[in-house]
């Protein structure tokens, strides 16, 4: 490289410019590396005041995405998926300087960039970041004039220079404006534990992700998810789940860094102290697993005490009553469908209000995943065996008043049909059977359909089903609570 240096002079002028010329080759190489690779870039325009602290998982993720960057230029596309526990880095690093380093990587090719959170906010403020750091001297050294433009520059959308391409800062589901992603990065899908216990929310996330998020991909793109996972069930969870059934599914590379500490050091001590660490795991208790060690597992046991179920080889024990069936119903197409669809779950039970403590007794308990017509047969086939004698309760509100009207209508005449409306959300409604499972009076009958019962008590509100359980605390609401109508007298 020819700098236009000639050096003169006596031997001490010699050696200062030869030590000049040094410095300047240096300093061109530098810059040519923070253009090339991504974490020579991060340290190379590194924003916040504090010196930056690497890791390894800062090298190695930097690095990985680099290439990334270099199969994207050869046509290739990349899917990573990168598990970090929270406050390592990884935002730094994918939703803040990667969005200008890609851009500047590619700022002849007129690139879309799609960048998404849980939060409209959480997005605008990574947009509010990227242009920081395209405004910065240190960035304009190395893409000179490269800046947003003018008269397309709001937070949620801008492009660069002269380019027709567009970048998009949206919250998950939101409208994701544009032509389409060539760079689609989703970073932290889910705000919270509350909303990765639940269901709703999880499929809510993967919908905006597989239906309107894949769809803007172009045909040579990266995809980037980045997220401490909260729940087996969560984004990342169901992205492994489908790549081991679907062939023709995306094959994301896992990049993942648990904190560590049990054979060797942690994860971070150039940032955290063991004293941290140790402080974390503590707090964070079961949750440890999945915020630290990027491994979410079911919390089992952590509403019912299922070791104090009372389990009766016989009915010797049981109590006289008037023993109810009670029906927790996939109704909904959407509930019915997919690999693992909601149960269609009637329990045969007893629950005693005594000053003592309430107690639940269940004889019973039958189940099914199909279909509407399999299902009701279900339904009919289970009231003839009760008998005429035990009445029958079964959901009623939401996508379920249909199939509760279409039952009492195929049963009228023939048995008493009680519609039930629980209150509150699947956690209140199953709240009344804690107090009795706790002090060893929720009672059940030794028979096959044990273990899947109590795995699904075990595993609740986190695990994937409810059913088992909404479907026993229907034996509550059915006598003591506020049910409403009935099909027929019994006859």
């Amino acid at each position: 490289m020819n700098h236009g240096v000639q050096l003169s002079g006596n031997a001490e002028d010699v050696l200062s410019q030869v030590d000049s010329l040094i410095e300047r080759l240096e300093y061109d190489s530098a810059k040519d590396e923070s253009r090339a690779k991504l974490f020579e870039f991060l340290s190379w325009v590194w924003w916040y005041p504090e010196v930056l602290k690497v890791g390894r998982h800062t090298r190695e993720i930097c690095e990985r995405i680099t290439q990334a960057v270099d199969d994207f230029q050869e046509g290739k596309s990349t899917y990573l998926l990168i598990q970090v526990p929270f406050r390592h880095g990884k935002s730094d690093i994918v939703s803040r300087a990667l969005p200008p380093y890609f851009l500047g990587r590619t700022k002849n090719d007129d690139v879309n960039v799609l960048m998404t959170a849980y939060g409209g906010g959480l997005s605008e403020g990574f947009s509010k970041d990227c242009k920081r750091i395209i405004r910065s001297d240190e960035y304009q050294e190395l893409y000179p004039g490269l800046l947003p433009a003018k008269g397309k520059d709001n937070i949620s959308e801008w492009s660069v220079g002269e380019s027709t391409g567009s970048l998009n800062f949206v919250g998950l589901g939101g409208t994701a404006v544009g032509k389409g992603a060539h760079l689609l990065v989703i970073d932290d899908y889910c705000k919270n534990r509350a909303e990765a216990r639940s269901r709703t929310i999880r499929n809510k996330v993967w919908d905006a992700f597989s239906v309107d998020l894949m769809s803007r991909l172009a045909n040579r793109h990266i995809v980037i998810i980045t997220a401490t996972p909260w729940h087996v069930d969560d984004l990342a969870g169901r992205l492994t789940k489908l790549m081991a059934e679907e062939p023709d599914f995306p094959r994301f590379e896992v990049v993942k860094f648990p904190a560590g500490g049990v054979d060797g050091p942690y994860l971070f001590p150039e940032l955290y102290p063991e004293s941290w660490y140790r402080m974390q795991y503590a707090s964070q208790g079961k949750l440890a697993a999945a915020n630290l060690d990027c491994n979410p597992t079911i919390e089992g046991g952590n509403r019912f005490s299922v070791d104090d179920i009372v389990v009766h080889d016989d009915l010797s024990k049981f109590p006289a009553g008037r023993y109810v069936r009670v029906w927790d119903l996939a109704s909904s197409s959407k509930d019915r469908s997919g690999d693992d669809p909601d149960y269609t779950v009637g329990t045969l039970g007893l629950a005693v209000k005594k000053e003592t403590g309430n107690e639940f007794w269940i004889k019973d308990v039958v189940y099914c995943q199909e279909e509407a017509p399999k299902r009701d047969k279900l339904i009919i086939d289970t009231m003839k065996k009760d008998g005429q004698h035990v009445p029958i309760g079964i959901e009623g509100f939401g996508s379920q008043k249909d199939t509760y009207n279409n039952l009492k209508a195929l049963i009228a005449g023939r048995r008493i049909v009680k519609k039930l409306t629980p209150p509150g959300d699947k956690e209140e409604k199953a709240s009344v059977m804690e107090a009795p499972m706790e002090y060893g009076n929720f009672h059940i009958l030794k028979a096959p359909w044990n273990t899947e019962f109590v795995k699904w008590f075990s595993e609740f509100p986190d695990g994937n089903h409810d059913d088992f359980v909404d479907s026993a605390a229907l034996v509550w609401y059915m006598s003591y609570g506020k049910g409403t109508g009935s099909a027929a007298i019994m006859r």
